[in-house]
């Protein structure tokens, strides 16, 4: 059983000052993170930093172009609707729409050919009872809506809801040129709602060239065993956001400079993690490594010292694998959000996908095996303001220098609509429901490794001055939890809060060490 008996060798058997200082009262949680990026707040940040003045893409035209046509897969989000009626109202990150009884919404839809399309809908369910219908024309579809479940353990008025992604019976006709499309939602009329995310439809015609079969491209994912195996690993938010315990702040390159790899890495050691995802970039564009393609995008904000490759030699030579956090609106400048919830883009939808290929590529070729993986955020942003990236190239993009290396998209607590990844991100914030097999059944991760990322802290960085508050839960809490995803090849990762010295407090050292002594028995 993972992490019973286990030998940290038996990875390696198995396979060959330019930051601005950010004032914010609120701790950079998921939601005020969203704030952060969504408000444009991080863009404004960065103005007059270097940060704007380079549009250009660091595009090599040596390759093809990745974007060469739109797709056929059209989603439907509420920001896009022409119309939001009745007890339907965009949430506050403008990201989901809340439905009641009698809750509408349109679109109009343009497609190039009349025929029938499949329906996907993606939502959450919080009590039983109600229909949804949708209507193009004389055409409809009519489904009752069943409760969702998943590992989130379901909270009204926050935003753990256990979404999940459904093919609906039925097909909708479409003709040639523009096609009202509305959503009609009816249930009980006690307290209850339904959030929906999109609503995707596809042509029935061609279908199979749109979306691969589930067993395609299971093929071609990275084996997971060495993950599942790993039982447990650890993440750290050290951004320019990060604080120190005490005396005052160093600029973020100075901090980079003066980090001790070695301490870190004997810390994670004394941990027992058999991995640490570590972030290259968060509400800022920073990168502590001298990159040269983030560079051309980010002009100022790559360091001399690489200190990515030093991270990762210091711990491949303690057999602990090492993974890369980047956040992809921060890396491809997407704009902040505007009233109704679209988008303002900085780069056209070829230079998104062709930055990618970039960075990710000049990143996998320098360390190679030296880096097991990746888990890039904010996909379900991305990909709504992006709808035709080409997500399976991307996904290529991030096995340069390593085919076995494994990759994530975050879709956060939405369904995940792309199979091209190897695990589910799994961003759970706090203790949630344990998984019950290793690979998902139910909720928004459905069909992918089960993976689990919690973090000690209310929030994921310790952005304020003075000592890290005590974690949010026990340590009889915590291993109770990762046993039992142990239990069912599951994994879980802990994000710790760290100072800008790359030390922790106390009492996340000693939780850690309770967690060692339960799962690794030393």
């Amino acid at each position: 059983m993972p992490g019973e008996g286990y030998d940290r060798s038996d990875w390696k058997k198995e396979e060959e000052n330019h930051t601005k200082t950010f004032a914010q009262s609120d701790a950079l949680s998921r939601g005020s993170f969203l704030k952060v990026m969504l408000t444009g707040a991080a863009s404004a940040l960065s103005a007059g930093t270097g940060f704007a003045r380079s549009l250009r893409s660091p595009v090599s035209r040596q390759f093809k172009p990745l974007v060469r046509g739109l797709t056929q897969d059209i989603r439907l989000y509420g920001s896009t609707a022409v119309e939001i009626g009745g007890k339907a109202k965009l949430d506050g990150l403008k990201i989901s729409v809340d439905c009641s009884d009698s809750s509408s919404m349109k679109w109009n839809v343009t497609v190039p050919e009349e025929g029938e399309f499949d329906l996907l809908l993606s939502c959450a369910v919080s009590v039983p009872g109600f229909k949804l219908e949708i209507r193009s024309g004389s055409s409809s579809v009519k489904v009752e809506l069943k409760v969702t479940e998943g590992v989130y353990q379901q909270t009204e008025g926050g935003w753990f809801f256990n979404f999940e992604r459904t093919r609906l019976d039925g097909k909708l006709h479409l003709t040639r040129g523009v096609n009202p499309v509305t959503v009609q939602v009816s249930g009980p009329e006690q307290s209850g709602v339904i959030r929906f995310r999109c609503l995707e439809i596809l042509p029935v015609s061609g279908r199979a060239a749109i979306i691969p079969s589930e067993e395609s491209v299971r093929a071609h994912r990275a084996n997971t065993d060495w993950f599942v195996k790993a039982g447990y690993g650890v993440m750290f938010h050290w951004t320019d956001f990060t604080q120190p315990r005490e005396g005052e702040k160093k600029p973020y390159k100075g901090a980079v400079d003066a980090f001790d790899v070695n301490a870190f890495a004997n810390m994670v050691e004394e941990m027992r993690a058999s991995y640490v995802v570590f972030t290259l970039n968060h509400a800022h564009p920073h990168c502590a490594a001298p990159i040269q393609s983030w560079e051309a995008i980010h002009p100022g904000w790559t360091t001399r010292r690489d200190l990515i490759g030093d991270l990762a030699a210091a711990l491949e030579a303690r057999s602990i694998r090492f993974l890369l956090y980047i956040n992809s609106p921060i890396l491809t400048k997407l704009g902040h959000i505007g009233p109704t919830g679209l988008y303002q883009l900085t780069f056209s939808e070829e230079q998104f996908a062709e930055i990618h290929r970039d960075v990710l590529g000049e990143i996998g070729a320098r360390y190679g095996e030296r880096l097991a993986g990746y888990w890039l955020d904010s996909w379900y942003q991305s990909l709504a303001a992006y709808p035709d990236v080409p997500i399976d190239a991307v996904y290529r993009a991030c096995r340069v220098g390593n085919p076995r290396r494994i990759t994530c998209f975050n879709f956060w607590i939405f369904p995940v609509l792309t199979p091209y990844q190897d695990y589910w991100a799994g961003e759970l914030d706090s203790l949630q429901n344990p998984f019950a097999s290793r690979y998902i059944q139910r909720g928004a991760g459905k069909g992918f490794q089960a993976h689990g990322l919690l973090s000690m802290l209310e929030a994921w960085v310790h952005d304020k001055p003075g000592p890290i508050p005590a974690p949010q839960f026990s340590a009889e809490d915590l291993i109770a939890y990762v046993r039992a995803n142990i239990e069912h090849q599951a994994v879980t990762t802990i994000n710790i809060g760290i100072y800008q010295d790359a030390t922790v407090e106390q009492t996340s050292m000693d939780m850690m060490r309770q967690l060692r002594r339960a799962i690794r028995g030393k």
